[in-house]
């Protein structure tokens, strides 16, 4: 286990136990505990970081193209009025693109990305479902 130690706003992580009692004898003391894996040491204190965040829009364009949308949109209207359900593929897709777009509705300010998670399929697993059922 790893031990903390502080002098003089330094930091020090020490694990043997016999370095641990002699530092403390030369005035080093316990650090508060470290409040997460992440966290740093600066100026005398743990900090932090912050998850960057992300907007609905930023966080779908990682995974679909405006032309993607557009085009699974077009693959989803083609099977309606064929009559044919949605694949599993598909409807994932447009699950978690409506989930992130209803999310956005209700509550627009950026999040950290996995606040939105990730879709389980991709443009390519979709489409190609929904073009094997529009020719089935």
């Amino acid at each position: 286990m790893t031990t903390y130690l502080i002098f003089d706003g330094q930091l020090r992580a020490e694990t043997a136990p016999e370095i641990i009692a002699n530092l403390k004898r030369k005035g080093w003391q316990d650090a508060p505990a470290k409040p997460s894996d992440d966290a740093s040491w600066q100026d005398g204190a743990w900090v932090v970081p912050t998850a960057p965040t992300y907007t609905a829009e930023q966080i779908v364009s990682q995974y679909f193209s405006a032309y993607q949308i557009a085009a699974l949109q077009r693959l989803e209207m083609a099977l309606l009025q064929a009559g044919k359900p949605l694949g599993p593929q598909m409807t994932a897709a447009k699950t978690w693109l409506e989930s992130v777009m209803l999310g956005w509705a209700v509550d627009p300010t950026p999040k950290p990305a996995a606040a939105f998670g990730e879709p389980s399929v991709t443009f390519e697993q979709a489409s190609a479902e929904a073009v094997a059922g529009l020719q089935s």
